[in-house]
């Protein structure tokens, strides 16, 4: 019976297992064997910052991105016509002496970040109907209960036994400390969460959190010619050779007992084999991505219980909608604090570039681009029927998948020391990790997380 229950564990594991051949530099051109101290899989927020202060710190760095660029869930457009640009990803980084130091390394400078000047209007996507609701925008409440748990700031790694709070769905939280006032400024916080009344109450706090409120309280940044790419631009080129873009990971050797790992990696140029003394996964590390890293049981027990959701951004112009507006959806319901059920886009906003807007949409779990677009045109189509703006066929420029978003785990899980466990892969098999998985979306508390972590990774 207990071997039955690791059967499918075991069957997945095996299912992954390559030729040990793979991994002999033999085997490969000289020039396509790198070696390095330290290999970082992922060139987002976390994996980019971690490899420039490597490098910093006098250690050698490979990045492995799949992508063409780094920068993770920052985008940022550009418009041919006249050269302005929209960031429609990451909008800002909290003000702090990490991001003041990380982007003075670039020469980029900073500036307060202003937000929208555009006109806020709800209304529901579904129908394109305005919504005649003010919502509070105190959170004064909910600040008083984030302070319960300081631990929150830094990390994940929930002291037993969990405080029932916690793992209560956020709805009957609030409905407990009376903070219905609060419930749709978290929904407008939590971007990227779908269906914020049925999730657990601690996942809203690791989203609207204590520095989240410190930067609506006015620590909020953005680069001074409103392109937050820039720094991810600016470390490609200086990581030059050592990052390998549009790669992945197809196999990788990580003696339980040894020291070193070997990662065979995909490339435009063909296959390289790259031999660390170190590994730092920074990407999601759900199934789907860990699958070509020779999981062994516990890992596997551990990454199998994630779930996460879905969150696409993009960028349309002939929208038919006037410029100097932002739409929020809304529905007519008090009894659900007027947060609509995803998928649904969250927000339709105006920009710098006349006629250019970007839309935020979030799902439950995976969904297709077509579907997602096609959702998209319903919900502009909706308003332009509804309030009378001109009817018209949207174009959509851009589109990115910011999927899988949010990791979370059940309650049970936590219950049972799901992150004690996670925390506990750190180090083991020469294998390191940081990313929003394991403490923020938030790319000042992300940063912060993984400097700590750097040190332990040079010394070990």
């Amino acid at each position: 019976m207990y071997l039955s229950k690791f059967l499918p564990v075991i069957a997945y594991w095996m299912a992954v297992t390559v030729a040990a051949n793979v991994f002999d530099p033999e085997n490969y051109a000289k020039a396509d064997v790198i070696v390095s101290d330290v290999v970082v899989v992922g060139g987002g927020s976390s994996g980019t910052y971690a490899a420039i202060n490597l490098r910093k710190m006098g250690q050698s760095v490979v990045v492995v991105e799949r992508k063409k660029r780094l920068g993770g869930h920052t985008n940022t457009y550009t418009d041919d016509s006249t050269g302005l640009t929209v960031d429609y990803g990451v909008h800002t980084f909290l003000n702090s002496s990490i991001t003041l130091e990380y982007f003075a390394h670039f020469n980029i400078s900073l500036v307060n970040y202003t937000g929208s000047n555009a006109t806020v209007s709800l209304a529901d996507f579904n129908t394109g109907n305005p919504v005649f609701f003010y919502p509070s925008r105190n959170l004064t409440g909910w600040a008083v209960q984030i302070a319960q748990y300081p631990w929150l700031d830094s990390t994940w790694k929930i002291p037993q036994p969990v405080a029932s709070d916690l793992l209560l769905p956020l709805g009957d939280f609030l409905v407990k400390y009376n903070l219905s006032d609060a419930a749709f400024n978290l929904y407008f916080g939590s971007q990227g969460i779908s269906n914020l009344l049925q999730q657990l109450t601690v996942n809203v706090m690791k989203m609207v959190d204590r520095a989240y409120l410190r930067g609506i309280s006015g620590a909020m940044l953005s680069t001074a010619n409103k392109n937050n790419s820039e720094i991810y631009v600016k470390a490609l080129t200086e990581l030059g050779s050592n990052a390998l873009v549009s790669s992945t990971v197809t196999a990788a050797a990580r003696p339980q007992g040894g020291r070193g790992v070997s990662l065979v990696v995909k490339t435009p140029m063909g296959s390289k084999l790259v031999q660390a003394s170190k590994l730092l996964i920074t990407i999601p590390p759900n199934l789907g991505n860990m699958r070509p890293f020779n999981l062994n049981i516990e890992e596997l027990q551990i990454f199998s219980q994630w779930t996460s959701m879905g969150y696409y951004t993009l960028v349309l112009n002939n929208t038919g909608l006037p410029d100097g507006y932002q739409w929020i959806n809304a529905n007519d319901s008090p009894a659900t604090y007027h947060i609509p059920q995803q998928p649904g886009a969250s927000e339709i906003t105006s920009t710098r570039i006349p006629g250019v807007f970007y839309i935020w949409y979030r799902s439950p779990s995976h969904m297709t681009r077509l579907a997602v677009e096609q959702a998209a045109i319903r919900a502009i189509q909706n308003l332009q029927k509804a309030q009378n703006f001109t009817i018209t066929n949207p174009n959509i420029i851009k589109f990115k998948s910011h999927t899988p978003f949010k990791l979370s785990v059940s309650a049970q899980a936590i219950q049972d020391g799901f992150y004690s466990d996670l925390y506990a892969l750190q180090g083991k098999r020469s294998t390191w990790y940081t990313g929003a998985a394991f403490i923020s979306h938030n790319g000042g508390v992300l940063w912060k997380f993984t400097q700590a972590l750097l040190p332990w990774i040079v010394a070990a």
